[in-house]
């Protein structure tokens, strides 16, 4: 174990704890632990926002899609930012007036509000597909814990999960305020990092044109457009497969319902897609990159950027750069563990088991914060074969199908069938977890979507 690593570790350690111990001075009540008291500025909001959203997939999953199939995975990343950017346009303003009218602080509160759900069926509905694939999120990260701290300090890949595990203990002191910070200096850090090592490790190849002749022989296409109409949609899926899941996730769009004054909105987005565009764009040049400098191949994909990032900077500054893939990894468990903790002690404890009383629902968020990460752990010991990227695919396109229609629809129509609202989740939901097992080439978002979508569209047109 190199101690140079430890201490950069260490160092990185230190930060968070301070800032969760800052955030946990500002957090007084639980609507400051859930939402911070909507106080958040522009800049916040969207660094928090996109880096919540960008896991240890950025670092591991995305680049070794690049470095295995070549440049067509570059429209992985264009369907997000143009996705991205409808998410920011067309639910983030309306969501955020909504929810504070209503005095929702979670998705779930927000969906059985606008209904009017007399039941409390679309809440608890609701709440339990969030949890459900938030489950799978929240453990794919701790997989890039895991696997990051076994390849950096030859532990074990439990003992690593154990260790990342420590993002419990910020998460308990400051909440919502806590994980918005973090993730602004963590997004701010991240963004540094991955533009750094590509660029440095390009100048140890020969340059472009041995990337392009080491793709070609390895048979990868560094073409962007398409070549045939079943090309083109082939492209189409895959960007719409990954983009069409912005509106249904969760931890993001929580994120839009922070901040202090709406019309920053249009600020924080020109500054969450720039950030957005150039992490992609350097995430896709460490694959492309990758296939030059590992001519020989890499005995796992998912360590390209690790496995870079060791080859070209001393133990203290390669310890210091990969506490970048720490981070991505953190930012998304942060906002998930959060998410769903507050989905247990807002949706379950406060309203369903009807206990009113603010401490009690405080205590209970923070002890639902414990609940989350021994299951998601238990999850990640379980997958540790599982492939990252296919990991965050499952759960992405689980929320993505079950909650993204009935958004849309909530924000963007007059369409008020609570009935039609819990078919939608149920079958989105059902149909994104089940269609994988078919081994379709149709990504599970594509079918998922459609069919939620269409589900409140019957079920409203049957209950006129």
């Amino acid at each position: 174990m190199n101690m140079d690593v430890v201490v950069a570790f260490g160092v990185y350690f230190t930060i968070l704890g301070s800032i969760g111990f800052f955030a946990y001075r500002k957090s007084l009540k639980a609507a400051d632990f859930i939402l911070g008291s909507r106080s958040l500025n522009y800049w916040i909001t969207a660094l928090a926002a996109h880096a919540s959203d960008m896991s240890g997939w950025l670092f591991m999953g995305f680049p070794a899609a690049v470095y295995a199939h070549g440049l067509i995975e570059a429209w992985t990343a264009i369907g997000l930012v143009v996705f991205m950017y409808f998410n920011w346009k067309f639910v983030a303003p309306r969501l955020r007036i909504l929810t504070e009218r209503y005095q929702s602080p979670t998705i779930s509160s927000f969906f059985s509000k606008h209904f009017d759900d007399k039941t409390g069926l679309l809440r608890t509905v609701t709440a339990l597909f969030c949890l459900f694939f938030f489950m799978f999120y929240i453990s794919a990260n701790f997989v890039v814990l895991g696997h990051l701290f076994e390849s950096l300090f030859s532990l074990s890949y439990a003992t690593g999960i154990y260790i990342g595990a420590f993002v419990v203990f910020y998460i308990l002191l400051g909440g919502y305020l806590s994980i918005a910070w973090v993730d602004f200096f963590q997004g701010l850090f991240l963004l540094a990092m991955i533009i750094l090592v590509p660029l440095v490790a390009f100048f140890h190849t020969q340059g472009i044109g041995q990337i392009v002749s080491l793709a070609h022989a390895k048979g990868l296409s560094l073409n962007l457009l398409p070549h045939s109409l079943s090309h083109a949609l082939s492209i189409i899926m895959l960007a719409a497969g990954w983009g069409l899941g912005y509106f249904g996730q969760p931890h993001i769009v929580t994120k839009f319902m922070g901040i202090k004054n709406v019309k920053d909105m249009p600020k924080a987005q020109y500054v969450g897609l720039s950030w957005q565009t150039i992490t992609l764009g350097a995430a896709i040049c460490v694959g492309l990159i990758g296939i030059a400098f590992f001519p020989q191949g890499l005995a796992n994909n998912e360590l390209i950027f690790v496995t870079m990032t060791k080859a070209l900077f001393s133990p203290f500054c390669a310890g210091i750069i990969l506490c970048a893939i720490m981070a991505s990894a953190i930012n998304v468990i942060g906002a998930q563990v959060l998410a769903s903790a507050s989905i247990l002690a807002e949706d379950f404890y406060g309203t369903l088991l009807k206990r009113k009383s603010t401490l009690a629902v405080q205590i209970a968020s923070r002890v639902s914060v414990v609940v989350i990460c021994v299951i998601a752990l238990s999850f990640a010991l379980i997958n540790d074969q599982k492939s990252i990227y296919d990991l965050v695919y499952y759960a992405w396109t689980g929320l993505g199908c079950s909650f993204g229609p009935l958004m849309l629809v909530s924000l963007q129509t007059n369409m008020k069938n609570t009935r039609a609202a819990i078919a939608g989740v149920i079958v989105g939901g059902i149909v994104a977890g089940v269609w994988p097992h078919f081994n379709s080439a149709i990504p599970a978002m594509i079918p998922g979507f459609t069919a939620s979508l269409a589900s409140i569209g019957i079920v409203a047109a049957f209950k006129r």
